[in-house]
C-alpha cells in the first residue's frame, strides 16, 4: 500500500508540474499569454458586472536586440529574468505580470480607479525598470517602452484592450513621456 501512495503521490507531482509549464513562461517562470487571457477576460467579466475599471499595461524593452546582439542570447535571457524579478515587485497579489513573447510583458490590474492609478503603476514600473541591471559582469542600461489601456474606456474586449495598449506602446517609443539615456542600451564592460 504504501509503495502505491507513493506512485500517486509522484503522479500528482507530475501532473502539477506539468500544469506549471502549460501556464507559464519557462524563462522568467511569469504566467504566459494564456493564463493573460483566462485571467484577463474574468477580470473584465467582474467589472463590468461591478462597473469597475481594468488596467492593461504593455511593456516592451527598447534595444533588447542591441543587448542580445552584443553580449549574447545567455547574457539576454538573464537581463529578461531580472526585468521579470523588477516588475514583480511593483505589482500587488491581484495583479498579473505576464511575459507576453521576446522582450514584451503585460501588466495586468483587475481593478483600478482609473486612468490616473494605470499611469501611477506605470511611473512606479519605470522607476524600478531604470536602474541599471549588472548581469554576467556587464551593467546594462536599457529602458522600457509602456502602452496604456483601460476597461471600458479604451474597449471593451481583451483583444481591443491589447491592441490599443499595444499601440500606446509604440506611440511611446519615439517620444517616451519619461526619461531616456538613449534607444541602444549602453553597456559597460
Amino acid at each position: 500500500m504504501s509503495a502505491l501512495r507513493q506512485k500517486v503521490t509522484r503522479l500528482e507531482q507530475a501532473v502539477v508540474q506539468a500544469q506549471h509549464l502549460a501556464d507559464h513562461d519557462e524563462l522568467t517562470g511569469l504566467p504566459n499569454r494564456s493564463v493573460l487571457r483566462d485571467r484577463l477576460s474574468q477580470a473584465i467579466a467582474q467589472a463590468a458586472r461591478q462597473h469597475k475599471q481594468v488596467g492593461l499595461l504593455l511593456l516592451d524593452m527598447d534595444g533588447f536586440k542591441s543587448v542580445n546582439d552584443r553580449l549574447g542570447h545567455a547574457t539576454g535571457d538573464k537581463l529578461l529574468q531580472r526585468v521579470a524579478q523588477r516588475l514583480l515587485t511593483c505589482i500587488r497579489g491581484a495583479d498579473t505580470a505576464c511575459r507576453y513573447g521576446g522582450d514584451e510583458f503585460v501588466i495586468l490590474l483587475p481593478e483600478v480607479g482609473g486612468g490616473e492609478s494605470v499611469a501611477e503603476v506605470a511611473r512606479k514600473l519605470r522607476a524600478q525598470l531604470d536602474p541599471p541591471y549588472v548581469v554576467d559582469g556587464h551593467t546594462i542600461e536599457v529602458t522600457a517602452s509602456i502602452g496604456v489601456a483601460v476597461y471600458p474606456a479604451d474597449g471593451d474586449s481583451q483583444n481591443e484592450l491589447i491592441r490599443r495598449a499595444d499601440l500606446a506602446m509604440y506611440r511611446a517609443k519615439p517620444h517616451n513621456n519619461f526619461p531616456i539615456r538613449s534607444f541602444l542600451p549602453t553597456v559597460r564592460t
